[in-house]
């Protein structure tokens, strides 16, 4: 599978910022956020028909170009891909794949050596449909993908709404779509055309060494405001949260460990006294073997590295890993809370639990940060996080508690009290409830489980085709 993962990034993909997802049902959503970046776990997802995963070309440039063939009968389908097929052999264009849609259409891709503009693959594509003299034919289209803003659904996987599986297929085979199996063995021994082949039709020069191409998209797609800080790729909120949890593993680390903590109360919206006070808590229980100093300098140091960490606003990243959330622990949302905005708040407090709780489960939270994550404001998800303790979604280990001789309180810790098991669902970087949703259950399975009007909302929050 890592073989068919890698041929999939070295064939289609000149970018992996702007893809779209297909659902059971047929469904589908675009992502287009760097911070959410087409990972693995997804393209395994696909091949193994759990999901259904479509991609976009760059900005600019693309790597591949498909001729995206869809007619309501499937016999015209088959004829006009014959009729397709036959253009780029007399092109010259002989390196190309044919995959069955897994509705009615087909998608004949030709693979690039290097990258070429989106204007120029369109002006080949328009050349190969008047030459096959399908632009008149009845009852469908063909049309050009991919684009910056119209995606295709990739092969080897299943069609989500038909349960088609959309394998390989050959001209001199009558377009008989192969088995999984025959379908990644020629998969992986395709070949890639001769670019010059595609401008020479025409006379364009408009073409770029691959590796260019894919990075300036990278660089386009990458651009942002500087930053107001500087932070190591290690200072990620995961490594924080197990500092926190589990001490000092060994000498050397007392002074970075509270740089690392500090950072990591700031990310959670705990006020400096605070977090100072909770550090210090932490200190106390650490290993003594593991540091020299005494206690006055390390109080000292202490309180140096969260002015610190305070006064420049630094914060911590988030690292790009794979978490999943189980069906047990979404079915239990599902049948305890009674009302939408519950339901989107516990689906936020497990999300964040995931990537903050420790190996007791618990983790902090602001309301803030409740209410950015579920869609609401702090006042509800202030009022609303006492009815999911009520509901038996969580447990509020810590609420409310001064520090003794001030009027500040400690923050507030968590611990979701949802049972796990059944499938799992990758939710990466994603908080959509609507996607993990439509992942676990069918539109019939929600409208069991849903009032009328919370299933009326998740359906109406859907676009109901997939292009391509």
């Amino acid at each position: 599978m890592d073989k068919i993962i890698d041929r999939i990034f070295e064939l289609y993909l000149i970018q992996n910022t702007h893809y779209l997802v297909q659902f059971r049902g047929g469904y589908y959503t675009t992502r287009n956020d760097r911070s959410k970046p087409l990972r693995k776990y997804l393209l395994k997802e696909h091949l193994e028909g759990k999901r259904t995963v479509g991609t976009f070309a760059g900005q600019y440039f693309t790597k591949f170009l498909t001729f995206d063939i869809d007619y309501r009968n499937q016999d015209v389908a088959r004829w006009v891909t014959y009729k397709i097929a036959k253009s780029l052999d007399d092109t010259g264009v002989r390196e190309y794949a044919i995959s069955f849609s897994g509705n009615k259409g087909y998608h004949v891709d030709i693979f690039l050596d290097k990258a070429i503009s989106i204007d120029a693959a369109r002006r080949f594509f328009d050349l190969v449909v008047k030459l096959s003299e399908v632009d008149v034919v009845e009852g469908g289209e063909v049309e050009f993908r991919p684009s910056g803003l119209q995606g295709v659904k990739l092969p080897l996987g299943t069609h989500q709404k038909t349960g088609n599986y959309c394998g390989f297929c050959e001209v001199s085979d009558g377009l008989r779509v192969k088995s999984p199996e025959e379908s990644e063995a020629y998969f992986l021994a395709l070949k890639k055309a001769d670019h010059m082949l595609i401008l020479g039709a025409f006379d364009d020069d408009t073409a770029y060494d691959s590796r260019d191409a894919s990075d300036m998209e990278e660089a386009v797609a990458r651009h942002k405001p500087l930053e107001t800080y500087d932070q190591s790729e290690s200072y990620t909120l995961s490594r924080a949260a197990e500092r926190y949890h589990n001490g000092l593993t060994g000498p050397g680390q007392r002074h970075k460990s509270f740089l690392l903590l500090a950072q990591l109360f700031n990310h959670n919206g705990v006020d400096k006294t605070e977090a100072y006070t909770a550090i210090t808590d932490w200190f106390a229980w650490q290993n003594a073997d593991f540091y020299d100093s005494d206690a006055e300098f390390c109080a000292c140091d202490l309180q140096e590295c969260v002015d610190y960490v305070y006064e420049k606003n630094l914060t911590l990243t988030i690292e790009q890993r794979d978490l999943t959330v189980a069906f047990g622990e979404i079915d239990g949302i599902m049948r305890k809370c009674p009302q939408k905005n519950q339901k989107a708040l516990a689906y936020a407090l497990l999300v964040h639990s995931k990537r903050w709780g420790g190996g007791g489960g618990t983790f902090y939270m602001t309301y803030a940060q409740m209410g950015a994550t579920a869609g609401t404001d702090e006042r509800t998800a202030r009022r609303q996080v006492d009815k999911l303790q009520e509901l038996g979604v969580i447990e509020i280990v810590h609420r409310d508690q001064r520090r003794k001789g001030t009027y500040k309180k400690k923050p507030n810790v968590y611990r979701m009290t949802l049972e796990s098991g059944g499938r799992e669902y990758g939710v990466g970087g994603d908080l959509d409830i609507n996607e993990c949703l439509a992942f676990f259950y069918t539109e019939v399975e929600l409208r069991r489980l849903l009032p009328r009007r919370q299933f009326q909302s998740f359906v109406n929050s859907r676009d109901t085709d997939i292009p391509a």
